[in-house]
């Protein structure tokens, strides 16, 4: 008979954690027997560190790209609208896991069998949202420029719109049978059923595999039709050079944030296949503590996003630096400081006064 095995995505952070916790809460020290050669102290406190930095920068980032999208009309068009339902999963994903495990870590609240059921939808389902964000930004790219004249007609702001809430509403179905299969047990989430490996099989098929390869196909046909376009040199294509460089810069932003996706969550998903499918399942030290930097490497994907579109994106650039240029003022003011105040703010005022511009159909 097959024997049963278990998944926990945020487990093996906890295992770790409650190794510092032996030595900073309780004062013990940690048994020789694990691994000579590893200070699992250090190893924790580092896992601690990375993942609430993650949590800062993360939340700081995408909230200031839900702002500048939400604020600014001129960024409220058909990719950007994707890109503002990229920072609401990376927002959920933070708060709903990245948080609540360090404060599991320290010791300032308990984890109970709901919190546990609850972390483990949601980090499901915005891990799913994500993914199902991408590809349909890949192929509303592919649309936009393999059927450009079409595209202009069919590609609206409220389909974009429609498309993000089915894809939330989809997440959830999805994986509502995570919600139910989780249990707390040994101070860890866990799922855990015979047969379990080839459930998670499907997980990282639909979670991974199948959308980077809808991905890869629709990229593959971008860059056939831009390289065509580029070698015939029509007339027509000269005329519209401006609008066709727009498409390529955009292009290449939703790119590297798929590339960036990708990168991150592979070696998560690579340590627990094979996790799941040795026989029989093991579970060293030295691939728990490996599975703690990967776990941190898939987290550290929700903050990497907004410094693409800064770096990437003239438009992004600019509202990012009237945002923070603002922010900077207002402390400045707070703080009595008068005199450099009011040359912070006549530094924000003639800021404003830029013109920027967007291409509202990209």
């Amino acid at each position: 008979m097959e024997s049963s095995t278990r998944y926990e995505m945020t487990t093996s952070f906890k295992e770790v954690n409650t190794m510092v916790e032996e030595v900073l809460f309780d004062g013990t020290v940690i048994p020789t027997t694990l691994h000579p050669e590893i200070n699992y102290v250090v190893v924790g406190i580092i896992a601690a560190v990375i993942m609430c930095t993650i949590s800062v920068v993360g939340l700081l980032g995408n909230s200031a790209v839900l702002f500048i999208i939400l604020k600014y009309k001129e960024m409220q068009n058909i990719t950007n609208y994707f890109i503002a339902n990229l920072a609401i999963t990376d927002i959920a994903l933070l708060t709903i896991c990245t948080i609540p495990t360090c404060l599991f870590s320290a010791n300032i609240i308990k984890l109970t069998d709901p919190v546990c059921k609850t972390i483990q939808y949601m980090q499901f389902s915005a891990v799913q949202a994500t993914c199902c964000t991408l590809t349909a930004m890949s192929i509303d790219r592919y649309y936009l420029i393999v059927h450009a004249v079409k595209s202009r007609q069919t590609r609206t702001t409220r389909k974009a719109v429609i498309i993000n809430v089915v894809i939330w509403i989809g997440s959830f179905v999805i994986h509502f049978p995570v919600f139910i299969l989780s249990k707390l047990k040994d101070d860890s989430c866990q799922m855990s059923f015979t047969g379990f490996k080839y459930y998670f099989l499907f997980l990282v098929l639909i979670m991974y595999v199948i959308p980077l390869s809808v991905i890869t196909a629709c990229y593959a046909n971008i860059l056939v039709i831009v390289w065509r376009k580029t070698s015939a040199g029509t007339e027509s294509a000269q005329a519209h050079e401006r609008s066709i460089r727009q498409k390529k810069k955009t292009t290449r932003m939703v790119f590297l944030v798929i590339l960036a996706f990708a990168l991150c969550w592979l070696p998560i998903h690579t340590f627990n296949l094979t996790i799941q499918f040795q026989e029989p399942p093991q579970t060293t030290h030295f691939i728990v503590i490996m599975n703690v930097f990967a776990l941190c490497l898939s987290y550290a994907n929700s903050c990497v996003n907004p410094f693409i579109y800064a770096f990437t994106t003239a438009t992004f650039k600019k509202h990012f630096k009237k945002v923070f240029s603002l922010r900077l003022a207002e402390s400045d003011t707070s703080a009595g400081a008068k005199d450099d105040s009011v040359s912070g703010y006549r530094k924000v005022a003639k800021y404003d006064m830029s013109s920027v511009t967007c291409d509202t159909k990209v």
